[in-house]
């Protein structure tokens, strides 16, 4: 395990830009990268490419938009919601031309998930703000419909009541254990969500690489895929900045 893992996490005044360390200590990403795919799979996209028909699905409603930062170092995605009427933006999900779902929680597995990201142009209150969710669902053209996750089994970091904090939402087969407030967005600002999926008995999330209270049920045992919505909540046009985003899940797979 390389020392990028393993290193103390960082003191909040002087939060690091990757992968935070506890989450990922124990999580064998070097091995699999280095092609030990015995150990498990998944991916570390930092955005310095962006394809929606090679990696990513794209799906508007009704606007909205992805591209490259072309001024940003080291790459970012911007899905911009290009509109200022309310449940209007853009998705994407992992897949590429259609999506498709590689990561399922079972007894024998863990799943590592965190995004760095930040939302601008969202105002200060209110329905200024934006909506957006980030973590891993069922694939879906429609993640957010009329300004809920319409997906039954997710798990999910999310603003949608317009209240600027971030929550976090497990849902399994349309049944939802919820954490609210763990974030308070900022306009312009970056910050890391996360989680962990230790087997099908608990899901502890992470923000900006602290430990939140876990969940112990709710926990979705169906296929899912990375996502990331950014809507209009129908007055600025929020564009979700994504830095990068990083899914592992371990396990000993026997087919």
């Amino acid at each position: 395990m390389g020392d990028l893992y393993t290193k103390p996490q960082a003191k909040a005044s002087s939060l690091r830009r990757g992968l935070s360390p506890n989450i990922w200590a124990q999580a064998p990403i070097t091995e699999i990268n280095n092609g030990g795919l015995s150990e498990g799979f998944g991916f570390v996209d930092d955005f310095l490419t962006f394809d929606d028909e090679n990696k990513w699905v794209l799906t508007q409603a009704t606007a909205g938009t992805a591209a490259l930062d072309a001024a940003a170092k080291g790459g970012v995605l911007l899905l911009d919601a290009a509109s200022s009427t309310n449940n209007q933006g853009v998705q994407i999900q992992m897949g590429g031309a259609a999506g498709a779902s590689s990561f399922i929680a079972s007894a024998d597995s863990k799943i590592y998930f965190e995004a760095r990201v930040k939302i601008a142009d969202i105002g200060t209150s209110g329905s200024d703000t934006g909506n957006l969710v980030v973590g891993l669902a069922e694939v879906d053209t429609t993640v957010l419909a009329s300004g809920a996750n319409s997906t039954a089994n997710h798990i999910c970091f999310e603003h949608l009541d317009d209240d600027g904090a971030v929550d976090f939402h497990s849902e399994k087969a349309g049944s939802r254990d919820s954490s609210t407030g763990l974030h308070t967005l900022a306009d312009g600002t970056y910050f890391k969500v996360g989680f962990i999926v230790d087997g099908i008995s608990s899901i502890t999330p992470y923000v900006n690489g602290i430990a939140q209270t876990a969940h112990t049920t709710q926990i979705p045992i169906v296929e899912m895929t990375p996502t990331l919505v950014c809507h209009s909540a129908g007055t600025t046009d929020p564009i979700l900045h994504v830095d990068w985003i990083a899914c592992y899940q371990v396990e000993q797979i026997a087919n």
